[in-house]
């Protein structure tokens, strides 16, 4: 027994200048360009969960996951919204999370994960020219088969949870008391999105033994599809992991680095090719985690 991602769509923006819209509740916008396309082709009948993953979200409540239900509840009203805000690894653990309550339930589950990360990004920042905006979603359904996923993992790295912050939250009012000269200003400086760089390098190090120890467990697969975090880090990634003989995908020129949903756009834009493949899909940043499953498709 097993689960299928039986559907899938991807959308993407990005632009290597500052140029690109923005607007209010642009996370809910930006998830409906995936999710969209899917409910006009039709869902299963037997949908029992919806679940979400943001790394900055319009709001956080109501969460972006409410905000779905309310926008398609003609469509999504049998569906239980999990939410999850846990930075770019949340994309590939909403996919674990679904799949994994598809088989339990033997039922269907929606995945959408968007992020407009450029958005989340101060304009004076060198990072924001690497994020773009975008989102991933897609049907999974519980199946008599073998496919589906087969395993998963993740470890969170000591000293490495720093490694990208967002400040907003409860505790941002010591940064707005602290920065009150420039916060008016330039507020995502302090508040949006920003990664350090040497916890950045640590993590990355830990990404290849991180891939030895999975597939020990797990078997090779075909191809990997990791974090689109930035041309620089992807093609010092894809040098070290020629050496393991898998295919290895990186679109990040064309959609830079857009946070949750990076893995799952990667993952559609191949779509047509992976039928009889085993997919390993893996995300990191945020927190200092590495996260990953492998699918049979």
């Amino acid at each position: 027994m097993g689960t299928v991602i039986c559907k899938m769509e991807g959308y993407s923006e990005f632009s290597g200048k500052q140029e690109l819209p923005e607007m209010p509740r642009q996370v809910l916008h930006l998830a409906e360009k995936a999710l969209k396309t899917l409910i006009e082709s039709g869902l299963p009948d037997n949908l029992s969960h919806l679940v979400v993953a943001t790394t900055c979200p319009d709001s956080l409540a109501p969460s972006l996951g409410q905000t779905i239900i309310e926008k398609f509840n003609d469509s999504l009203s049998s569906c239980h919204a999990i939410d999850i805000v846990q930075g770019c690894a949340g994309g590939v653990t909403s996919l674990i999370l679904g799949s994994q309550l598809a088989e339990f339930n033997k039922s269907s589950v929606i995945v959408v994960c968007a992020d407009a990360a450029r958005k989340s990004t101060s304009k004076t920042s060198p990072l924001s020219r690497i994020f773009g905006n975008g989102s991933f979603a897609c049907v999974i359904s519980y199946r008599d088969s073998e496919k589906g996923l087969s395993m998963s993992g993740s470890h969170q790295y000591k000293g490495l949870s720093e490694v990208v912050n967002i400040r907003l939250g409860h505790d941002a009012d010591h940064v707005i008391n602290r920065e009150s000269k420039t916060v008016i200003t330039d507020p995502r400086k302090h508040l949006g999105l920003s990664m350090n760089n040497l916890l950045a390098i640590k993590l990355m190090k830990k990404a290849e033994q991180f891939y030895i120890d999975f597939v020990r467990k797990s078997g090779k697969p075909d191809i990997m599809i990791l974090h689109q975090v930035n041309p620089l880090i992807l093609r010092h990634l894809a040098a070290v992991f020629k050496k393991h003989d898998v295919e290895f995908i990186n679109i990040v020129e064309k959609t830079g680095n857009i946070g949750v949903a990076s893995v799952g756009v990667a993952l559609n834009s191949i779509k047509d090719s992976i039928n009889d493949k085993k997919v390993l899909l893996c995300s990191f940043g945020t927190g200092g985690v590495i996260t990953a499953g492998l699918w049979n498709f």
